[in-house]
């Protein structure tokens, strides 16, 4: 009897030593949405980038002169932006910077942050250190990018 009380004690202090707030929750989904773009981006997989958009996502790409509105139009961005043919996988890697996020609903979260992508040239390694925000939605069960703004960070003055 005594061992087990002392098993039922000690499974008990086991689960209470882990907490578990280890359940996503709309932060961590935005996060892990930003995460996976980063992934796809330095994949250089255009098809799965743009799958990550609803299909009415408004789109300011890094190098845009206009705001785009469908995924035609980001997938036509990505392509570019990734070469014809498209450049080999982990040429570019993308990084974060870190991010900041603030939950509006259990299906809308903002993100803003840093990140940069690094490559070589010539046997140059070069790096574009960029400023991001993008709005991210649950529709369904699935988290999408419903808006996302890229530009380069500015030089200090």
């Amino acid at each position: 009897m005594k061992k087990r009380v002392f098993l039922g004690w000690l499974i008990t202090a086991v689960f209470l030593a882990f907490p578990f707030n280890a359940v996503a929750g709309p932060r961590e989904d935005a996060q892990a949405v930003f995460d996976k773009f980063l992934n796809s981006f330095t994949a250089a997989n255009a098809k799965e980038v743009v799958s990550m958009f609803t299909p009415d996502a408004l789109f300011w790409g890094t190098t845009m002169p206009n705001l785009v509105t469908t995924p035609e139009a980001i997938h036509e961005y990505f392509v570019t932006v990734f070469g014809t043919p498209p450049r080999a996988p982990g040429v570019v890697k993308a990084t974060s910077l870190g991010t900041s996020a603030l939950v509006l609903s259990d299906s809308v979260v903002l993100v803003s942050g840093m990140w940069q992508i690094e490559w070589e040239k010539d046997g140059k390694s070069n790096s574009m250190p960029l400023r991001v925000s993008l709005v991210v939605t649950k529709r369904g069960d699935r988290w999408l990018i419903a808006q996302f703004h890229n530009s380069p960070w500015p030089k200090p003055r």
